[in-house]
């Protein structure tokens, strides 16, 4: 099943597709102006992962938003469409932001998460990902709470 997904930058013409996941996975869910701020960031790495219909035909299916500054790394957004979680593509997005991240000599990464995530907080602690913290009140639509967790690039 994974070889009918392809990984691509994202780009401008990616934006209605990612917009539509980004609505149906996040209270607060970015506008098109901030992913389109995103692909002008020097230091922003971003991506789609595509399911391959046809030759001809691929539907978004996730993306992701990670940060690389000097030696390390921050995940800002990853989400994938809500009837196609659990399949394995959450991997596929942290696998490359992973292999991305060696290639450009990082060190370690962080991102912060909501507690009430489980299904994120497994997909991290999957690829080694431990809570070394908390950020109290950080989500503003909901006044909950963000677990920081770390991970070291092997």
């Amino acid at each position: 099943m994974k070889d009918s997904f392809e990984i691509t930058p994202m780009t401008q013409k990616d934006l209605a597709a990612v917009c539509a996941i980004e609505k149906d996975s996040f209270p607060t869910p970015w506008t098109p102006a901030l992913f389109l701020q995103e692909l002008e960031l020097s230091f922003s790495r971003h991506f789609i992962v595509s399911e391959v219909k046809t030759e001809r035909t691929k539907e978004v299916v996730g993306y992701m938003i990670f940060w690389i500054i000097h030696d390390e790394t921050q995940l800002q957004k990853i989400a994938v469409k809500k009837d196609l979680r659990k399949q394995g593509i959450g991997s596929i997005l942290i696998r490359e932001m992973i292999r991305i991240c060696r290639l450009e000599g990082v060190a370690k990464g962080s991102l912060e998460v909501r507690p009430s995530n489980q299904a994120a907080i497994g997909l991290y602690q999957k690829f080694g990902f431990v809570v070394k913290g908390l950020r109290k009140g950080y989500y503003q639509d909901t006044r909950e709470d963000a677990l920081i967790m770390c991970f070291e690039v092997d």
